[in-house]
Protein backbone atom coordinates (compact mmCIF):
# COMPACT_ATOMS: atom_id res chain seq x y z
CA UNK A 1 0.00 0.00 0.00
CA UNK A 2 1.21 3.52 -0.77
CA UNK A 3 1.91 5.69 2.29
CA UNK A 4 3.34 8.82 0.71
CA UNK A 5 4.02 11.68 3.14
CA UNK A 6 2.69 14.97 1.82
CA UNK A 7 2.99 18.48 3.26
CA UNK A 8 0.87 21.12 1.53
CA UNK A 9 1.87 24.68 2.55
CA UNK A 10 2.25 23.70 6.22
CA UNK A 11 3.11 26.17 8.97
CA UNK A 12 2.97 25.68 12.74
CA UNK A 13 3.36 28.15 15.58
CA UNK A 14 3.59 26.84 19.15
CA UNK A 15 1.25 28.39 21.69
CA UNK A 16 3.00 31.34 23.36
CA UNK A 17 5.63 31.63 20.64
CA UNK A 18 6.01 34.81 18.60
CA UNK A 19 7.28 33.08 15.45
CA UNK A 20 6.27 29.94 13.54
CA UNK A 21 8.50 26.93 14.20
CA UNK A 22 8.01 25.82 10.58
CA UNK A 23 6.61 27.84 7.72
CA UNK A 24 5.41 27.22 4.18
CA UNK A 25 6.54 23.60 4.06
CA UNK A 26 5.75 21.87 0.78
CA UNK A 27 7.17 18.38 0.72
CA UNK A 28 6.50 14.96 -0.75
CA UNK A 29 8.25 11.80 0.48
CA UNK A 30 7.28 8.69 -1.52
CA UNK A 31 7.02 5.22 -0.02
CA UNK A 32 10.39 3.50 0.48
CA UNK A 33 12.57 6.63 0.31
CA UNK A 34 15.37 7.10 2.83
CA UNK A 35 15.57 10.79 3.72
CA UNK A 36 17.99 12.71 5.91
CA UNK A 37 16.75 15.97 7.45
CA UNK A 38 19.51 18.14 8.86
CA UNK A 39 20.20 21.74 9.79
CA UNK A 40 21.05 23.85 12.85
CA UNK A 41 19.47 23.21 16.23
CA UNK A 42 16.14 25.00 16.39
CA UNK A 43 15.63 25.00 12.62
CA UNK A 44 12.28 23.14 12.81
CA UNK A 45 13.35 19.54 12.20
CA UNK A 46 11.63 18.06 15.25
CA UNK A 47 8.50 20.11 14.62
CA UNK A 48 8.30 18.80 11.06
CA UNK A 49 8.65 15.21 12.32
CA UNK A 50 5.93 15.77 14.93
CA UNK A 51 3.55 16.69 12.12
CA UNK A 52 4.02 13.26 10.50
CA UNK A 53 2.87 11.20 13.49
CA UNK A 54 0.11 13.57 14.60
CA UNK A 55 1.72 14.96 17.75
CA UNK A 56 1.04 18.20 15.95
CA UNK A 57 -1.78 19.22 16.25
CA UNK A 58 -3.15 16.64 18.75
CA UNK A 59 -0.51 16.93 21.51
CA UNK A 60 1.47 20.14 21.02
CA UNK A 61 -0.71 23.21 21.35
CA UNK A 62 -0.45 25.87 18.68
CA UNK A 63 -1.71 27.04 15.32
CA UNK A 64 -1.40 24.65 12.37
CA UNK A 65 -2.16 25.75 8.83
CA UNK A 66 -1.95 23.72 5.64
CA UNK A 67 -2.41 19.98 5.32
CA UNK A 68 -0.30 16.93 6.25
CA UNK A 69 -1.23 13.61 4.63
CA UNK A 70 0.12 10.15 5.45
CA UNK A 71 -1.22 8.02 2.64
CA UNK A 72 -4.93 8.88 2.56
CA UNK A 73 -5.00 10.01 6.20
CA UNK A 74 -5.17 13.72 7.05
CA UNK A 75 -3.29 14.02 10.36
CA UNK A 76 -5.69 16.73 11.56
CA UNK A 77 -8.49 14.15 11.51
CA UNK A 78 -6.65 11.11 12.91
CA UNK A 79 -5.55 10.80 16.53
CA UNK A 80 -1.95 9.91 17.42
CA UNK A 81 -3.01 6.40 18.42
CA UNK A 82 -4.63 5.89 15.05
CA UNK A 83 -1.36 6.69 13.28
CA UNK A 84 0.78 4.57 15.62
CA UNK A 85 0.57 1.46 13.46
CA UNK A 86 1.75 3.46 10.43
CA UNK A 87 4.30 5.87 11.87
CA UNK A 88 6.91 4.67 14.36
CA UNK A 89 8.79 7.58 15.91
CA UNK A 90 11.99 7.67 17.96
CA UNK A 91 12.09 10.92 19.92
CA UNK A 92 15.16 13.07 20.51
CA UNK A 93 14.80 12.44 24.26
CA UNK A 94 14.33 8.65 24.66
CA UNK A 95 13.38 8.91 28.32
CA UNK A 96 10.16 10.70 27.42
CA UNK A 97 9.11 7.63 25.41
CA UNK A 98 9.62 4.87 27.99
CA UNK A 99 6.38 3.67 29.61
CA UNK A 100 6.88 0.21 31.18
CA UNK A 101 8.86 -1.45 33.97
CA UNK A 102 11.10 -3.78 31.95
CA UNK A 103 12.97 -3.71 28.67
CA UNK A 104 11.04 -6.77 27.44
CA UNK A 105 7.69 -5.14 28.24
CA UNK A 106 8.83 -1.91 26.56
CA UNK A 107 9.68 -3.68 23.30
CA UNK A 108 6.54 -5.83 23.39
CA UNK A 109 4.24 -2.91 24.32
CA UNK A 110 3.65 -1.67 20.76
CA UNK A 111 3.02 -5.04 19.08
CA UNK A 112 0.69 -6.06 21.94
CA UNK A 113 -1.41 -2.94 21.44
CA UNK A 114 -1.54 -3.62 17.71
CA UNK A 115 -2.93 -7.11 18.33
CA UNK A 116 0.10 -9.02 17.04
CA UNK A 117 -0.08 -12.77 17.93
CA UNK A 118 1.92 -13.83 21.00
CA UNK A 119 4.33 -16.10 19.11
CA UNK A 120 5.12 -13.30 16.66
CA UNK A 121 5.69 -10.83 19.53
CA UNK A 122 8.20 -13.20 21.16
CA UNK A 123 10.08 -13.54 17.89
CA UNK A 124 10.11 -9.79 17.29
CA UNK A 125 11.30 -9.20 20.87
CA UNK A 126 14.27 -11.56 20.52
CA UNK A 127 15.24 -10.08 17.17
CA UNK A 128 14.95 -6.46 18.35
CA UNK A 129 17.01 -7.00 21.51
CA UNK A 130 19.73 -8.81 19.60
CA UNK A 131 20.01 -6.16 16.90
CA UNK A 132 20.21 -3.27 19.40
CA UNK A 133 22.76 -4.96 21.72
CA UNK A 134 20.20 -5.39 24.51
CA UNK A 135 20.13 -9.19 24.59
CA UNK A 136 20.01 -10.26 28.25
CA UNK A 137 18.47 -6.95 29.33
CA UNK A 138 14.89 -8.33 29.29
CA UNK A 139 14.21 -7.76 32.99
CA UNK A 140 16.09 -4.48 33.40
CA UNK A 141 14.01 -1.44 34.32
CA UNK A 142 14.35 0.99 31.37
CA UNK A 143 14.86 4.08 33.52
CA UNK A 144 17.94 2.48 35.16
CA UNK A 145 19.70 2.10 31.80
CA UNK A 146 22.37 4.46 30.54
CA UNK A 147 21.19 7.18 28.15
CA UNK A 148 22.58 5.25 25.18
CA UNK A 149 20.88 2.03 26.32
CA UNK A 150 17.59 3.92 26.73
CA UNK A 151 17.91 5.12 23.16
CA UNK A 152 18.63 1.57 21.97
CA UNK A 153 15.57 0.35 23.89
CA UNK A 154 13.29 2.90 22.20
CA UNK A 155 14.70 1.97 18.79
CA UNK A 156 14.11 -1.72 19.57
CA UNK A 157 10.50 -0.95 20.55
CA UNK A 158 9.90 0.94 17.32
CA UNK A 159 11.58 -1.79 15.27
CA UNK A 160 9.31 -4.43 16.83
CA UNK A 161 6.16 -2.60 15.74
CA UNK A 162 6.96 -2.99 12.02
CA UNK A 163 5.51 0.42 11.06
CA UNK A 164 5.14 1.59 7.47
CA UNK A 165 7.12 4.78 8.17
CA UNK A 166 10.07 5.18 10.52
CA UNK A 167 10.67 8.71 11.83
CA UNK A 168 13.84 8.97 13.89
CA UNK A 169 14.83 12.23 15.59
CA UNK A 170 18.58 12.02 16.29
CA UNK A 171 18.53 8.27 17.03
CA UNK A 172 22.33 8.05 17.17
CA UNK A 173 22.96 10.95 19.57
CA UNK A 174 23.46 8.95 22.80
CA UNK A 175 25.04 5.84 21.31
CA UNK A 176 28.72 4.89 21.29
CA UNK A 177 30.39 4.78 17.84
CA UNK A 178 30.03 1.04 17.29
CA UNK A 179 26.47 1.17 18.57
CA UNK A 180 25.70 3.98 16.14
CA UNK A 181 27.02 1.93 13.24
CA UNK A 182 25.03 -1.14 14.29
CA UNK A 183 21.75 0.70 14.85
CA UNK A 184 22.13 2.65 11.63
CA UNK A 185 22.77 -0.57 9.70
CA UNK A 186 19.69 -2.07 11.32
CA UNK A 187 17.26 0.73 10.44
CA UNK A 188 18.64 1.07 6.90
CA UNK A 189 18.38 -2.67 6.26
CA UNK A 190 14.85 -2.78 7.67
CA UNK A 191 13.75 0.16 5.51
CA UNK A 192 15.20 -1.40 2.37
CA UNK A 193 14.13 -4.99 2.98
CA UNK A 194 10.59 -4.05 4.04
CA UNK A 195 10.36 -1.23 1.46
CA UNK A 196 9.47 1.21 4.24
CA UNK A 197 9.99 4.95 4.40
CA UNK A 198 12.73 6.21 6.71
CA UNK A 199 12.95 9.84 7.78
CA UNK A 200 16.01 10.41 9.92
CA UNK A 201 17.04 13.67 11.62
CA UNK A 202 20.76 13.70 12.33
CA UNK A 203 23.85 15.86 12.71
CA UNK A 204 26.18 12.83 12.37
CA UNK A 205 26.59 13.29 8.63
CA UNK A 206 29.69 11.12 8.23
CA UNK A 207 27.76 8.05 9.32
CA UNK A 208 24.38 8.75 7.73
CA UNK A 209 25.10 10.30 4.33
CA UNK A 210 26.40 7.13 2.62
CA UNK A 211 23.04 5.43 3.14
CA UNK A 212 20.42 8.03 2.19
CA UNK A 213 18.63 8.73 -1.08
CA UNK A 214 17.81 12.34 -0.37
CA UNK A 215 18.90 15.22 1.87
CA UNK A 216 16.67 18.01 3.17
CA UNK A 217 18.35 20.99 4.87
CA UNK A 218 16.29 23.25 7.13
CA UNK A 219 17.01 26.66 8.62
CA UNK A 220 14.77 29.02 10.56
CA UNK A 221 11.71 26.86 9.98
CA UNK A 222 12.07 26.55 6.22
CA UNK A 223 13.47 24.03 3.76
CA UNK A 224 16.40 25.75 2.09
CA UNK A 225 17.83 22.81 0.15
CA UNK A 226 16.22 19.56 -0.96
CA UNK A 227 17.65 17.10 -3.42
CA UNK A 228 19.48 13.89 -4.08
CA UNK A 229 22.57 13.14 -2.04
CA UNK A 230 24.84 13.93 -4.99
CA UNK A 231 23.15 17.25 -5.77
CA UNK A 232 23.12 18.48 -2.18
CA UNK A 233 26.78 17.55 -1.68
CA UNK A 234 27.80 19.17 -4.97
CA UNK A 235 26.08 22.42 -4.01
CA UNK A 236 28.58 22.90 -1.19
CA UNK A 237 28.50 24.10 2.40
CA UNK A 238 26.07 26.68 3.77
CA UNK A 239 27.67 28.97 6.34
CA UNK A 240 26.37 28.34 9.89
CA UNK A 241 23.82 25.86 8.51
CA UNK A 242 25.42 22.90 6.74
CA UNK A 243 29.02 21.73 6.71
CA UNK A 244 29.84 18.63 4.72
CA UNK A 245 32.00 15.87 6.24
CA UNK A 246 35.76 16.41 6.28
CA UNK A 247 36.53 13.77 3.66
CA UNK A 248 34.13 15.37 1.17
CA UNK A 249 35.65 18.80 1.81
CA UNK A 250 39.11 17.34 1.21
CA UNK A 251 37.91 15.77 -2.04
CA UNK A 252 36.70 19.15 -3.23
CA UNK A 253 39.93 20.80 -2.10
CA UNK A 254 42.02 18.41 -4.21
CA UNK A 255 39.62 18.20 -7.14
CA UNK A 256 38.73 14.55 -6.65
CA UNK A 257 35.45 13.53 -8.29
CA UNK A 258 33.07 11.95 -7.64
CA UNK A 259 33.17 13.09 -4.03
CA UNK A 260 34.31 10.33 -1.70
CA UNK A 261 32.23 9.68 1.42
CA UNK A 262 34.67 7.28 3.06
CA UNK A 263 38.38 7.65 3.90
CA UNK A 264 39.27 4.47 2.00
CA UNK A 265 37.61 5.77 -1.18
CA UNK A 266 39.34 9.12 -0.86
CA UNK A 267 42.72 7.46 -0.30
CA UNK A 268 42.39 5.36 -3.46
CA UNK A 269 41.23 8.34 -5.52
CA UNK A 270 44.05 10.53 -4.20
CA UNK A 271 46.66 7.92 -5.14
CA UNK A 272 45.09 7.57 -8.58
CA UNK A 273 45.07 11.29 -9.29
CA UNK A 274 48.50 12.13 -7.81
CA UNK A 275 51.79 10.34 -7.51
CA UNK A 276 52.33 11.32 -3.90
CA UNK A 277 55.67 12.21 -2.40
CA UNK A 278 56.75 11.56 1.17
CA UNK A 279 56.95 13.70 4.30
CA UNK A 280 59.37 13.78 7.15
CA UNK A 281 57.25 15.29 9.88
CA UNK A 282 55.68 14.58 13.23
CA UNK A 283 52.84 16.00 15.26
CA UNK A 284 53.74 17.97 18.34
CA UNK A 285 51.18 18.76 21.03
CA UNK A 286 51.58 21.34 23.73
CA UNK A 287 52.02 19.64 27.06
CA UNK A 288 49.11 20.24 29.41
CA UNK A 289 49.91 22.58 32.30
CA UNK A 290 48.99 20.60 35.42
CA UNK A 291 49.90 21.68 38.93
CA UNK A 292 50.64 18.18 40.19
CA UNK A 293 48.15 18.68 43.03
CA UNK A 294 45.69 15.79 43.26
CA UNK A 295 42.12 17.11 43.30
CA UNK A 296 40.32 13.76 42.80
CA UNK A 297 41.44 10.41 44.19
CA UNK A 298 39.58 7.11 43.86
CA UNK A 299 41.03 4.15 45.73
CA UNK A 300 39.75 0.58 45.24
CA UNK A 301 36.25 1.85 44.39
CA UNK A 302 33.60 -0.79 43.80
CA UNK A 303 29.88 -0.10 43.36
CA UNK A 304 26.83 -2.31 42.81
CA UNK A 305 23.35 -1.14 41.87
CA UNK A 306 22.18 -4.74 42.17
CA UNK A 307 23.74 -6.87 44.97
CA UNK A 308 26.36 -9.19 43.55
CA UNK A 309 26.53 -7.39 40.19
CA UNK A 310 29.34 -4.83 40.09
CA UNK A 311 28.92 -1.70 38.00
CA UNK A 312 32.37 -0.44 39.03
CA UNK A 313 35.16 -2.81 40.06
CA UNK A 314 38.28 -1.81 42.03
CA UNK A 315 38.80 1.60 40.38
CA UNK A 316 42.01 3.45 41.22
CA UNK A 317 42.40 6.94 39.76
CA UNK A 318 44.14 10.21 40.52
CA UNK A 319 43.16 13.41 38.70
CA UNK A 320 45.49 16.38 38.98
CA UNK A 321 44.50 20.03 39.09
CA UNK A 322 44.30 21.51 35.57
CA UNK A 323 43.92 18.22 33.68
CA UNK A 324 41.54 17.78 30.75
CA UNK A 325 40.40 14.15 30.83
CA UNK A 326 38.09 12.32 28.40
CA UNK A 327 36.14 9.43 29.91
CA UNK A 328 35.31 6.92 27.19
CA UNK A 329 33.71 3.51 26.68
CA UNK A 330 30.67 1.80 25.26
CA UNK A 331 27.15 2.47 26.52
CA UNK A 332 26.64 0.96 29.96
CA UNK A 333 30.37 0.65 30.73
CA UNK A 334 30.08 2.66 33.98
CA UNK A 335 31.12 6.16 32.87
CA UNK A 336 28.24 8.07 34.46
CA UNK A 337 28.41 5.86 37.54
CA UNK A 338 32.10 6.75 37.90
CA UNK A 339 31.59 10.52 37.83
CA UNK A 340 28.49 10.26 40.04
CA UNK A 341 30.84 9.15 42.83
CA UNK A 342 32.91 12.31 42.43
CA UNK A 343 29.94 14.60 43.09
CA UNK A 344 28.46 12.49 45.88
CA UNK A 345 25.35 11.28 44.04
CA UNK A 346 26.65 7.77 44.69
CA UNK A 347 28.88 6.38 47.43
CA UNK A 348 31.18 3.38 46.94
CA UNK A 349 30.28 0.02 48.41
CA UNK A 350 34.01 -0.50 48.84
CA UNK A 351 36.94 1.94 48.66
CA UNK A 352 37.16 5.71 49.05
CA UNK A 353 36.65 8.81 46.93
CA UNK A 354 38.36 12.06 47.89
CA UNK A 355 37.67 15.40 46.19
CA UNK A 356 39.86 18.37 47.16
CA UNK A 357 40.82 16.52 50.35
CA UNK A 358 37.17 15.85 51.27
CA UNK A 359 35.86 12.31 51.71
CA UNK A 360 32.80 12.17 49.45
CA UNK A 361 31.04 9.63 51.68
CA UNK A 362 31.00 12.01 54.65
CA UNK A 363 30.78 15.37 52.88
CA UNK A 364 27.34 16.86 52.11
CA UNK A 365 26.61 17.22 48.39
CA UNK A 366 26.15 20.98 48.70
CA UNK A 367 29.68 21.25 50.11
CA UNK A 368 31.11 19.27 47.19
CA UNK A 369 29.19 21.50 44.76
CA UNK A 370 31.32 24.47 45.83
CA UNK A 371 34.31 22.79 44.16
CA UNK A 372 32.69 20.49 41.59
CA UNK A 373 30.26 21.54 38.87
CA UNK A 374 28.35 18.74 37.15
CA UNK A 375 26.33 18.86 33.92
CA UNK A 376 24.02 15.88 33.41
CA UNK A 377 23.68 14.16 30.05
CA UNK A 378 19.97 14.95 30.13
CA UNK A 379 19.55 18.62 31.15
CA UNK A 380 15.97 17.93 32.30
CA UNK A 381 17.49 16.01 35.24
CA UNK A 382 19.19 19.18 36.41
CA UNK A 383 16.90 22.08 35.60
CA UNK A 384 14.62 23.09 38.49
CA UNK A 385 13.18 26.46 37.42
CA UNK A 386 10.79 27.56 34.69
CA UNK A 387 12.60 30.80 33.83
CA UNK A 388 16.22 31.06 32.64
CA UNK A 389 17.06 33.88 35.05
CA UNK A 390 15.62 31.91 37.99
CA UNK A 391 17.55 28.81 36.93
CA UNK A 392 20.77 30.81 36.79
CA UNK A 393 20.14 32.36 40.20
CA UNK A 394 19.12 29.11 41.90
CA UNK A 395 22.63 27.85 42.62
CA UNK A 396 23.84 31.29 43.66
CA UNK A 397 21.07 31.53 46.26
CA UNK A 398 21.64 27.96 47.46
CA UNK A 399 25.33 28.69 48.06
CA UNK A 400 24.67 32.04 49.75
CA UNK A 401 26.58 34.06 47.16
CA UNK A 402 26.38 37.82 47.76
CA UNK A 403 23.26 38.98 45.82
CA UNK A 404 25.22 41.98 44.55
CA UNK A 405 27.25 39.50 42.44
CA UNK A 406 24.24 37.79 40.86
CA UNK A 407 23.83 40.01 37.82
CA UNK A 408 27.52 39.97 36.89
CA UNK A 409 27.93 36.23 37.39
CA UNK A 410 24.78 35.42 35.41
CA UNK A 411 25.72 37.72 32.53
CA UNK A 412 29.27 36.34 32.36
CA UNK A 413 28.08 32.72 32.40
CA UNK A 414 25.44 33.29 29.70
CA UNK A 415 28.03 35.06 27.53
CA UNK A 416 30.39 32.08 27.87
CA UNK A 417 27.73 29.76 26.40
CA UNK A 418 26.43 32.35 23.91
CA UNK A 419 22.93 32.43 25.43
CA UNK A 420 22.89 36.02 26.71
CA UNK A 421 19.71 36.84 24.79
CA UNK A 422 17.69 34.17 26.61
CA UNK A 423 17.72 35.48 30.18
CA UNK A 424 13.94 36.04 30.21
CA UNK A 425 13.04 32.88 28.27
CA UNK A 426 11.00 29.98 29.64
CA UNK A 427 13.38 27.04 30.04
CA UNK A 428 11.05 24.37 28.70
CA UNK A 429 10.43 26.33 25.51
CA UNK A 430 14.09 25.77 24.65
CA UNK A 431 15.51 22.94 22.54
CA UNK A 432 17.58 20.21 24.17
CA UNK A 433 20.86 21.74 22.99
CA UNK A 434 19.87 25.15 24.37
CA UNK A 435 18.87 23.58 27.69
CA UNK A 436 22.29 21.96 27.90
CA UNK A 437 23.92 25.36 27.48
CA UNK A 438 21.73 26.86 30.20
CA UNK A 439 22.58 23.93 32.50
CA UNK A 440 26.29 24.52 31.85
CA UNK A 441 25.93 28.26 32.42
CA UNK A 442 24.15 27.73 35.74
CA UNK A 443 27.06 25.58 36.89
CA UNK A 444 29.60 28.18 35.73
CA UNK A 445 28.01 30.90 37.89
CA UNK A 446 29.53 29.09 40.89
CA UNK A 447 33.04 29.17 39.35
CA UNK A 448 33.88 25.54 40.23
CA UNK A 449 37.47 24.28 40.40
CA UNK A 450 36.41 21.02 38.76
CA UNK A 451 33.94 20.74 35.88
CA UNK A 452 32.39 17.39 34.95
CA UNK A 453 30.25 17.24 31.80
CA UNK A 454 28.34 14.15 30.69
CA UNK A 455 27.89 14.12 26.89
CA UNK A 456 27.79 17.89 26.25
CA UNK A 457 27.16 17.60 22.50
CA UNK A 458 23.86 15.68 22.56
CA UNK A 459 21.33 17.75 20.63
CA UNK A 460 23.99 20.19 19.42
CA UNK A 461 24.58 20.88 15.75
CA UNK A 462 28.22 20.84 14.48
CA UNK A 463 28.73 24.58 15.01
CA UNK A 464 27.37 24.35 18.55
CA UNK A 465 29.60 21.34 19.21
CA UNK A 466 32.63 23.37 18.13
CA UNK A 467 31.53 26.21 20.40
CA UNK A 468 30.94 23.96 23.41
CA UNK A 469 34.39 22.37 23.18
CA UNK A 470 36.05 25.75 22.68
CA UNK A 471 34.25 27.00 25.80
CA UNK A 472 35.43 23.98 27.78
CA UNK A 473 39.01 24.36 26.52
CA UNK A 474 39.05 28.03 27.49
CA UNK A 475 37.86 27.17 30.99
CA UNK A 476 40.58 24.53 31.19
CA UNK A 477 43.23 27.03 30.10
CA UNK A 478 42.05 29.28 32.92
CA UNK A 479 42.81 26.49 35.40
CA UNK A 480 39.56 24.52 35.64
CA UNK A 481 40.03 20.77 35.88
CA UNK A 482 37.79 19.17 33.24
CA UNK A 483 36.38 15.65 33.03
CA UNK A 484 34.20 15.03 30.01
CA UNK A 485 32.23 11.95 29.05
CA UNK A 486 31.86 11.85 25.29
CA UNK A 487 31.46 9.56 22.29
CA UNK A 488 32.92 12.25 20.00
CA UNK A 489 36.35 10.71 19.53
CA UNK A 490 37.54 13.44 17.16
CA UNK A 491 36.82 16.17 19.70
CA UNK A 492 38.17 14.12 22.58
CA UNK A 493 41.43 13.61 20.68
CA UNK A 494 41.68 17.29 19.73
CA UNK A 495 40.98 18.75 23.16
CA UNK A 496 41.77 16.23 25.90
CA UNK A 497 45.26 15.21 26.90
CA UNK A 498 44.37 12.09 28.87
CA UNK A 499 41.84 9.31 28.25
CA UNK A 500 40.21 6.94 30.70
CA UNK A 501 38.41 3.97 29.12
CA UNK A 502 35.93 1.90 31.11
CA UNK A 503 35.01 -1.64 30.12
CA UNK A 504 32.23 -3.33 32.10
CA UNK A 505 33.06 -1.21 35.12
CA UNK A 506 36.81 -1.81 35.02
CA UNK A 507 39.64 0.43 33.88
CA UNK A 508 40.66 -0.75 30.43
CA UNK A 509 42.98 2.18 29.72
CA UNK A 510 44.34 5.25 31.49
CA UNK A 511 46.93 7.29 29.62
CA UNK A 512 47.61 9.77 26.81
CA UNK A 513 44.71 9.96 24.38
CA UNK A 514 47.08 10.07 21.40
CA UNK A 515 48.38 6.62 22.36
CA UNK A 516 44.83 5.32 22.72
CA UNK A 517 43.85 6.19 19.16
CA UNK A 518 46.91 4.30 17.93
CA UNK A 519 45.66 1.12 19.64
CA UNK A 520 43.00 -0.06 17.19
CA UNK A 521 42.27 -3.35 18.98
CA UNK A 522 41.62 -1.61 22.29
CA UNK A 523 39.42 0.96 20.56
CA UNK A 524 37.25 -1.71 18.93
CA UNK A 525 37.05 -3.77 22.13
CA UNK A 526 35.43 -0.76 23.76
CA UNK A 527 33.07 0.22 20.93
CA UNK A 528 35.17 3.26 20.04
CA UNK A 529 35.91 4.34 16.50
CA UNK A 530 38.51 6.56 14.90
CA UNK A 531 37.54 9.90 13.36
CA UNK A 532 37.53 9.83 9.55
CA UNK A 533 40.56 12.14 9.42
CA UNK A 534 42.52 9.71 11.61
CA UNK A 535 41.44 6.75 9.46
CA UNK A 536 42.79 8.62 6.46
CA UNK A 537 45.97 9.51 8.36
CA UNK A 538 46.62 5.83 9.06
CA UNK A 539 46.26 5.05 5.36
CA UNK A 540 48.69 7.87 4.52
CA UNK A 541 51.15 7.05 7.30
CA UNK A 542 53.39 5.22 4.81
CA UNK A 543 53.86 8.64 3.18
CA UNK A 544 54.92 10.21 6.46
CA UNK A 545 51.56 11.60 7.60
CA UNK A 546 51.35 11.23 11.41
CA UNK A 547 48.85 8.45 12.06
CA UNK A 548 47.39 10.28 15.08
CA UNK A 549 46.22 13.28 13.03
CA UNK A 550 42.68 14.36 13.96
CA UNK A 551 42.26 17.89 12.59
CA UNK A 552 40.98 18.72 9.12
CA UNK A 553 43.36 21.69 8.77
CA UNK A 554 46.38 19.55 9.66
CA UNK A 555 45.40 16.89 7.12
CA UNK A 556 44.88 19.53 4.43
CA UNK A 557 48.42 20.84 5.05
CA UNK A 558 49.92 17.35 4.94
CA UNK A 559 48.20 16.39 1.68
CA UNK A 560 49.21 19.70 0.14
CA UNK A 561 52.81 18.90 1.02
CA UNK A 562 52.49 15.38 -0.41
CA UNK A 563 51.09 16.75 -3.66
CA UNK A 564 53.73 19.49 -3.91
CA UNK A 565 56.44 16.94 -3.15
CA UNK A 566 55.16 14.74 -5.98
CA UNK A 567 55.25 17.69 -8.39
CA UNK A 568 58.76 18.52 -7.18
CA UNK A 569 59.86 15.03 -8.13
Amino acid sequence: MDYEILFNDVSFQYAGSEEPAIRNINLSIPTGEIVLITGPAGSGKTTLCSCINGLIPHYHEGKLSGKVLVGTYNTKNVQVGGLASLVGMVFQDPESQLVTNSVADEVAFGPENLGVPREEIIQRLKEALKETRLKGYDDREPHTLSEGEKQACVIAATYAMHPEIYVMDEPLANLDPIGRAQVLRLVIEVAKERVKTLVIVEHALEEVLPFVDRVIIMDQGEIIRDGSLEDVISDGDIKNVFKRPDVIRLAEEFNIKPFSLKPEEFYKALNTKYKLGSLNTAMHRTKQNCSGEAVIEMKNVTHCYIPGKETLHDINLTIQSGEFVAILGRNGSGKTTLVSHIIGLLHPDEGTVTVVDKDVSTTPTYELAKDVGFCFQNPNHQIVSFNVHDEMAFGLKAHSIDPSEFKTRIQEALEVVNMQGYIDAEVFDLGKGQKQRIALASVLTLKPRILIIDEPTTGQDPEMTDDIFQIIRQLNKQGTTVLIITHKMDYAAMFAERAIVLQQGRLAYDGPIQELIMNIDLMHENSLDLPDITKLARLLSEKGVPSNTVKFDDMKVFINQLVEESYGN
